[in-house]
C-alpha cells in the first residue's frame, strides 16, 4: 500500500464512496467494514495523483468474491494483476498503454534511413544527444524528448518542423500544444524567438504555426470522446502535435489526446520527467520514458544554466541530501546561497522599486519595461497557505507596499499590482497562470487596467472586473511557477516538514532561475524534502513494456 495515504485520515468523499459501493458489494457483514477500507484507500490514493493501489491475497480473495468489482472496466472496480483501480481509471491506463504501443512500433525505418538529420540549425549538428532526438523525430510516429531547462528543446522543435514541412509540403499541419495556457504561450514565444535567430527561408518560416494553443482547447476544436470511448466528432485535423510541458499531462488528458489522433499523425511530447508531475492522476511522461526507450531522447547538456544552479539541480534530483545542502549553504558561491533572516524585507523593498517604476510610467509604449522588470525576481513556495505560504507572503507584502490591508477579493487596485489569472477565459484569451499588471489606460493616465504581455510581445488590456478569477502574483506557488524563467527567485520551504515538499518539488522552483537561486530553509526540511521522491502508483509503465 502507498505510505502516503496512511498519513492522514480518508476525505470525506472517500468515505462516502466506500459506503455507497459496500451497499452493493454483495459481502457479509464481517467483510464488508474490510471492503470499504480499501475503496476508502484507493479513493484518497487517486485524490494524491495515484491510479491504483496494490492489494495482497488475501485482499484481492476479498474483492474477487465482490459484485462491484470485475476485471474490466465494466465494473465500477477492477482487479488486475495485484492492483485495484476505479474502472474508468484502469480503462484509460489500459487503451492508451495499447495506443502508446501501435504508436511506438509505427513507421519504424531501417537502419540506412536513421541518417536524415536536418542541417538548418548548428546546434543540432554539435550535439549527438540532439542529433539523435531529431533522427526520432523524423523517422517514428511517437517521439519524446526529455531534457531540462536550456537543453535546446525548442531548439530542436523548430528544426524538425523545419524537415517535416520541407519533406511533406505545405499542406502539413501542425499543432503546438501545452497543459495550461501560460506553458502555451511560453511554448508559442519561444519558437517565435528560436525562428528569429535562425536561418531559415522565409518561405518555410512562414509556414510554422503561428500559435499554440491549449491541450483541452486542441481536443474542444476537434475530437472528444467520454471515458466509455464513444466519438462525438471527427479525429484531430493535424498531421504532428507537439506538446511541450508533457509532465504536467495527466493520464485521462494523455488519453484523450492519443485517442484523438487521426491515422498516421505524429506525437511529439517535450519535457522533464524530473519536474513535478501533473496535479491530477498519473505520472504519463515518466512511465513512458521508463518504457519506451527506443522512442525517447534524453537531453542532459545546459545551454543557458548558471554551472552552481546546474550543479544544485543535479543534487537535488539525484537525492544528494547532504551535498546539496553543504552547497546551498556554503560553496555555492553568490549564484545559490541561503536567504538571509530578513529576506522578506529584501524582497519588499526590491518590489517597493518596482512599484515606483510602474507609477512613473504611464505611457503604454514603455509597458515592456515594466514587465521586463517584474519577471526578473519572483518568490515561489511550496505551499499555498500557511506562515510561509504564498497567500500570507503576499498579503503581507501588500500590507506593507500600499499600507493598506488588502480586501479579502484582492480588489484593491494600484499601478504595478501583479495577478496571476486562475481560470482559464477562451472569449477573453486568458488562460490560468498568466500574470498581468495594474498600469494606465494610456499615456494620458486615466483609469487603471490589467495589461498581460501577448507571446508575441505585444500587449493587451482589460477591466479590472473583466478578468477571470486570479490571485495576487508577488508571490507563486511552484506548481504555479511551472513553465517560467526569472533571472532571480527566492524559494520558500515551510518551517516545518510536510509531505508536499519532494525532490521534484525542490527540483522544479531551483530550475526556474537563471542565475541566481536563494532558498529560505532550514537544513532538517531542505534534506527531507531532496529525499523524499514521489512515486506514484500505476500500471502504465509495466503495460507499455
Amino acid at each position: 500500500m502507498v505510505d502516503r495515504i496512511k498519513e492522514s485520515a480518508p476525505p470525506p468523499i472517500s468515505r462516502f464512496m466506500a459506503a455507497a459501493l459496500g451497499k452493493h458489494a454483495g459481502l457479509d457483514n464481517e467483510e464488508t467494514p474490510l471492503f470499504q477500507q480499501l475503496v476508502e484507500e484507493l479513493t484518497a490514493a487517486l485524490l494524491q495523483g495515484h491510479i491504483c493501489i496494490a492489494v495482497n491475497e488475501e485482499q484481492h480473495h476479498l474483492l474477487s468474491r465482490s459484485r462491484v468489482v470485475a476485471d474490466s472496466r465494466r465494473a465500477p472496480l477492477v482487479l488486475s494483476g495485484g492492483r485495484l483501480y476505479f474502472g474508468r481509471y484502469f480503462g484509460y491506463e489500459a487503451e492508451l498503454a495499447e495506443s502508446l504501443k501501435t504508436l511506438a512500433t509505427a513507421a519504424r525505418p531501417s537502419a540506412e534511413a536513421l541518417t536524415s538529420v536536418t542541417g538548418r540549425i548548428s546546434k543540432v549538428k554539435a550535439d549527438v544527444q540532439q542529433r539523435r532526438a531529431v533522427t526520432i523525430a523524423l523517422n517514428n510516429r511517437f517521439c519524446i524528448i526529455s531534457g531540462g531547462p536550456g537543453t535546446g528543446k525548442t531548439t530542436l522543435i523548430v528544426a524538425i518542423i523545419a524537415d517535416l514541412l520541407v519533406r511533406h509540403g505545405p499542406d502539413l499541419r501542425i499543432a503546438l500544444a501545452a497543459p495550461t495556457g501560460k506553458a502555451a504561450l511560453r511554448m508559442q514565444e519561444s519558437i517565435r524567438m528560436q525562428l528569429g535567430e535562425t536561418q531559415l527561408e522565409p518561405s518555410l518560416a512562414a509556414r510554422f504555426p503561428a500559435q499554440s494553443m491549449t491541450l483541452h482547447r486542441l481536443l474542444e476544436l476537434g475530437w472528444r470522446a467520454d471515458w466509455r470511448g464513444s466519438r462525438s466528432s471527427e479525429p484531430l485535423d493535424y498531421d504532428v502535435v507537439v506538446v511541450d510541458e508533457a509532465s504536467m499531462v495527466d493520464l485521462a488528458m494523455m488519453w484523450r489526446l492519443v485517442r484523438a489522433l487521426k491515422k498516421d499523425a505524429r506525437l511529439i511530447l517535450l519535457g522533464d520527467r524530473n519536474q513535478l508531475a501533473s496535479v491530477e492522476s498519473g505520472a504519463v511522461l515518466a512511465d513512458c520514458i521508463d518504457s519506451l526507450p527506443d522512442n525517447v531522447a534524453e537531453l542532459t547538456k545546459s545551454y543557458r544554466f548558471n554551472e552552481a544552479i546546474a550543479h544544485l539541480a543535479d543534487t537535488v534530483k539525484s537525492g544528494a541530501a547532504d551535498e546539496a545542502w553543504s552547497f546551498s549553504s556554503g560553496s555555492g558561491g553568490p549564484a545559490v546561497s541561503i536567504a538571509s533572516p530578513d529576506w522578506l524585507d529584501s524582497c519588499i523593498a526590491g518590489y517597493r522599486e518596482f512599484v515606483e517604476l510602474a507609477a512613473k510610467t504611464t505611457d503604454p509604449i514603455h509597458f515592456g519595461a515594466v514587465f521586463e522588470r517584474f519577471n526578473q525576481f519572483r518568490i515561489l513556495c511550496a505551499l499555498r497557505q500557511g506562515p510561509q505560504g504564498s497567500e500570507e507572503i503576499n498579503r503581507r507584502i501588500e500590507r506593507t507596499l500600499i499600507g493598506v490591508q488588502p480586501p479579502v477579493d484582492g480588489a484593491h487596485w494600484y499601478p504595478g499590482k501583479p495577478v496571476l489569472i486562475s481560470r482559464n477565459d477562451y472569449t477573453l484569451g486568458l488562460y490560468n497562470g498568466d500574470i498581468g499588471i495594474c498600469l494606465p489606460e494610456s499615456s494620458g493616465g486615466g483609469a487603471l487596467r490589467l495589461w498581460f504581455e501577448a507571446a508575441d510581445g505585444t500587449l493587451k488590456k482589460y477591466l479590472p472586473a473583466q478578468v477571470p478569477l486570479y490571485d495576487p502574483a508577488w508571490a507563486l506557488t511552484i506548481h504555479k511557477s511551472q513553465g517560467s524563467e526569472f533571472q532571480q527567485v527566492l524559494v520558500v520551504l515551510p518551517e516545518r516538514d510536510n509531505r508536499v515538499l519532494c525532490r521534484e518539488l525542490l527540483y522544479t522552483a531551483v530550475t526556474r532561475a537563471r542565475q541566481k537561486v536563494l532558498l529560505v530553509a532550514g537544513e532538517d526540511v531542505f534534506k527531507a524534502a531532496v529525499k523524499r521522491k514521489t512515486v506514484r502508483s500505476s500500471g502504465l509503465a509495466e503495460r507499455l513494456a
